[in-house]
């Protein structure tokens, strides 16, 4: 057998793994960050950590990302953690299927972010949210350690994106050509 199948096989392999410890090491870092600053929050709530720009302030998001599509009810609630659960399947698909990895690193920080918020949906009914993002008095959101994962994890694929060349299209490949 050729060897670059093998060398396919460990690229792969090692793509899985680096994924795989993207998700285990986002959500225990999210797991501990969390649990560290809810059982500090009454000395932490309000607290500077970077003047004009990062503050702690606790809030529960019963939305997604900027509070977006805010959930009252358990249906709703169960509705949005459903559709969360699909995208992170998609993006378990999507890890499976390369072997790069940088993307493959990206990937687990997205799942493992989304992973974080949807346990925190699942035991809380709404995400705990505590770092106050703002430019000055500007109000910008209000994050946690999954968002931030998240964050890097989209920025990440996007970096990997615009860094890979793109094979010609299969059409075009297959076009033939003209023969006088």
């Amino acid at each position: 057998m050729p060897s670059s199948m093998f060398d396919h096989v460990d690229r792969t392999a090692k793509a899985h793994l680096i994924a795989a410890a993207a998700v285990v090491g986002s959500l225990l870092l999210n797991f501990l960050i969390t649990r560290l600053v809810r059982s500090a929050l009454v000395s932490l709530d309000g607290m500077t950590l970077i003047p004009g720009l990062l503050d702690i302030r606790s809030v529960w998001n019963r939305g997604i990302s900027f509070s977006l599509f805010w959930q009252a009810s358990d249906v709703g609630s169960l509705a949005l953690s459903l559709g969360l659960v699909a995208m992170v399947a998609a993006l378990a698909v999507w890890i499976v299927r390369t072997d790069r990895p940088l993307l493959a690193a990206s990937l687990g920080l997205i799942v493992g972010g989304a992973l974080g918020n949807i346990v925190d949906r699942a035991v809380h009914k709404a995400v705990f949210d505590f770092l106050d993002v703002h430019l000055g008095a500007f109000p910008l959101f209000v994050c946690n350690a999954s968002d931030i994962f998240i964050t890097l994890g989209v920025i990440g694929v996007l970096v990997e994106e615009v860094r890979m060349p793109h094979a010609e299209p299969a059409a075009q490949a297959a076009k033939p050509t003209k023969v006088e």
